[in-house]
């Protein structure tokens, strides 16, 4: 009887232990992160292309997704709902690993992953706005972009690298290295609103005011894409409501920048010298 019930437990054993092989192999095949990614490259590739094909419209890539005024919103929007999808189980399988071999995972994806969130979160960003959003960061934005950023954060300690020599480099290629800021230039703009209804307006002209400082230092460590100068781009809008609250005397690092379209085209190329 004894030898009867320790066969049944050697069956049972050896059952469950090609039942967890079997669910981990049907697991890898249905997420196999390598051999998806090179079919993200591609969709990565077409948004670069449509990054490219905006700026000729004098719109940028965010204001035009925003708008949707072009032929080939709906093939964007498919290309932003499959990296999305793909990045979020990518982050998650992260958070599923040991600490360890989670840490050595992540470094290996890491500057795709950072390449995704700087390309495509702008667009869950526009998605958000148009439909009257307020307060992206906090309300709506997702933690698999907020992940993705710590991640960097993290491994950013350890680098030794100049980020703002590397960009001059190569300032007409980048990405803005903050992926939310086209939040906060709606913020900003919020802002403007804002001001035509308060009556205490100090506190809103504190948070422009502390905007304009934000975006003075990205420019200072060329960390913003050349693209935000565009004729139609929000933030364009944005800095000629804010030029007319403040007045045409209005003197500052910011506006001194702003005052001259050459300084946008020495920016382009790396070639402006910030006080």
């Amino acid at each position: 009887m004894q030898q009867l019930e320790n066969i049944d437990i050697n069956t049972l054993e050896t059952k469950l232990k090609e039942l967890e092989k079997s669910f981990i192999l049907q697991k890898k095949t249905l997420f196999d992160p390598s051999k998806k990614l090179n079919d993200m490259k591609v969709h990565m590739a077409q948004l670069e292309w449509y990054k490219k094909k905006t700026k000729n419209l004098q719109l940028g890539y965010y204001d035009s997704f925003k708008n949707m005024n072009t032929p080939f919103h709906h093939d964007v929007v498919h290309f932003q709902k499959t990296l999305s999808s793909y990045w979020e189980k990518m982050v998650a399988e992260v958070d599923l690993k040991p600490q360890k071999e989670g840490a050595a995972f992540r470094t290996r994806w890491l500057y795709g992953g950072t390449t995704y969130r700087r390309m495509v979160e702008p667009l869950a960003i526009a998605d958000y706005y148009r439909d009257g959003g307020k307060d992206y960061v906090n309300k709506k934005r997702s933690k698999h972009f907020k992940q993705l950023e710590d991640w960097l954060m993290e491994e950013s300690k350890n680098a030794t690298s100049d980020i703002n020599s590397t960009c001059k480099k190569n300032v007409e290629a980048i990405l803005t290295i903050d992926s939310c800021f086209w939040a906060h230039v709606e913020e900003a703009l919020l802002l403007c609103q804002e001001l035509k209804v308060v009556k205490e307006k100090q506190v809103t002209l504190k948070n422009l005011f502390e905007f304009e400082e934000y975006v003075y230092q990205l420019l200072k460590d060329y960390a913003i894409s050349p693209d935000i100068f565009l004729a139609q781009s929000s933030y364009i809008r944005w800095w000629n409501e804010y030029k007319a609250i403040k007045g045409s005397s209005y003197t500052s690092a910011l506006a001194n920048f702003m005052s001259n379209a050459s300084n946008f085209k020495q920016y382009a190329v790396g070639a402006y010298d910030f006080p």
